[in-house]
């Protein structure tokens, strides 16, 4: 697991001034799972976890995994993208995913091509 993880989730729960456990009360996510990612003992994280967490937290499931350091309150909001041109989303959507390992990439891919086919 990316050490980014941590201390973007580290740095929102300090600023929301969140506990493991009220963070696992309010997602759903165990509290154990919390501190595995805390602690960076999870070494495969559930991508349900991850939803859940970044949804709570308004931020992008893809910002958690972050490597640049962010100022504080200078991180990505799901509410960034309303209004904006289509192709300056596009251009962001595929700037993040470049920033994912090839496995991660691949995994996306899937995810797109089981939501474009109809079945």
């Amino acid at each position: 697991m990316e050490p980014s993880i941590r201390k973007q989730l580290s740095r929102l729960m300090r600023e929301k001034k969140l506990s493991q456990s009220a963070l696992s009360r309010a997602t759903g996510v165990p509290q154990p799972t919390i501190n595995r990612i805390l602690s960076q003992t999870t070494v495969d994280l559930r991508r349900d976890s991850v939803v859940r967490i970044a949804k709570y937290l308004d931020v992008t499931p893809e910002s958690l995994y972050s490597s640049q350091s962010k100022a504080a309150g200078d991180s990505v909001r799901v509410t960034d993208f309303i209004g904006a041109d289509a192709n300056d989303v596009i251009d962001e959507i595929c700037r993040r995913v470049m920033t994912l390992t090839s496995l991660q990439r691949a995994e996306v891919l899937q995810r797109l091509v089981e939501l474009v086919v109809v079945k």
